[in-house]
């Protein structure tokens, strides 16, 4: 559990992070839909914080239990909504759908700001895992249907993209974005809905999923530039997902090794922690250590001998 908390964590700044520098760094062409990208990235941020909490969560926290669940569905319906408007909202039609799902998205979420317990009826909290009885009614069918509607209308959007573009460069940018929200889509779609009616054990595979979007989404401005950033804030957006994306991949590896040697033992929150500042700290540090060892092999070069001794 410590370990998939601390991805959560990382994986919520990779989404963060790239939303504000895609929204800082954007021209002013693109600074609309940049602006849709960055707000869907702030509630994906809060989705991912809120699971970690619900995860981790002990009785006495009170309250922020179920400040925390209830960010938790809120916070989900905007996420693919905001995409939707990255998607869409340079289309008449598009705008159209993008606010009937906004409208929609907020009746949802007022309805069940003032009776939360229309979605679930209990928080268990145990040392196996913490989880939520489902309150099965017409609301909680009503929850499920938007995300089934919407999560597909962003996909139908996008390779509506690719069948329409004539322009190369944007069909494989479009392509690019479509395999990694399809991934990340349909994964929160079982996950965080369907599974739950049997077994919360997965609800993390959602929010990490995410990363297959962040990522492809970086990929589609590095190789075929859907948006136009400045060199300065690609340069440092690249930073971000390469940084992020190798501290989530050594957290695994980690895992899985410590795990291997210690017979099943998982490494402990402070093992973990300390492992994941050591990975950060090298990987801030890179920059300069390959600077160094770049001036060492010019300064080894130069003391090479040109010319021979003569007799």
């Amino acid at each position: 559990m410590q370990l998939i908390v601390i991805l959560l964590a990382t994986v919520s700044i990779l989404t963060f992070l790239s939303g504000l520098v895609t929204f800082l760094g954007a021209k002013k062409g693109n600074r609309a839909r940049s602006a849709w990208f960055f707000i869907a990235t702030i509630f994906a941020t809060i989705w991912m914080i809120s699971i970690s909490v619900f995860l981790i969560a002990e009785p006495s926290w009170g309250k922020l239990i179920e400040h925390a669940t209830n960010w938790t569905y809120i916070s989900a319906i905007f996420i693919d909504i905001a995409l939707l408007g990255y998607i869409n909202w340079h289309e008449k039609y598009g705008k159209i759908i993008t606010c009937l799902f906004i409208i929609f998205g907020l009746a949802i979420s007022i309805v069940f700001a003032s009776n939360p317990y229309l979605l679930y009826s209990k928080i268990i909290l145990t040392n196996t895992g913490n989880r939520l009885v489902t309150n099965i009614n017409p609301f909680y069918f009503v929850y499920i249907t938007f995300f089934c509607i919407l999560v597909p209308t962003v996909i139908l959007s996008l390779f509506r993209q690719v069948l329409r573009t004539e322009s190369i460069r944007k069909r494989n940018s479009d392509l690019v974005l479509l395999v990694g929200f399809a991934i990340s889509g349909t994964t929160s779609l079982v996950c965080n809905l369907i599974l739950p009616f049997w077994t919360w054990d997965f609800i993390w595979l959602g929010p990490i999923a995410i990363s297959t979007t962040i990522i492809a989404f970086y990929y589609s401005i590095l190789r075929y530039r859907s948006l136009t950033i400045s060199s300065i804030w690609l340069k440092l957006l690249s930073y971000v997902v390469i940084i992020t994306s190798i501290a989530i991949v050594y957290m695994i590896i980690f895992s899985l090794i410590f795990t291997a040697m210690f017979r099943g033992s998982a490494p402990s929150i402070e093992v973990i922690a300390l492992n994941f500042i050591m990975i950060m700290i090298f990987l801030i540090l890179m920059p300069a250590i390959n600077q160094l060892i770049a001036s060492v092999r010019i300064a080894i070069t130069s003391q090479h001998p040109k010319s021979k001794d003569k007799k």
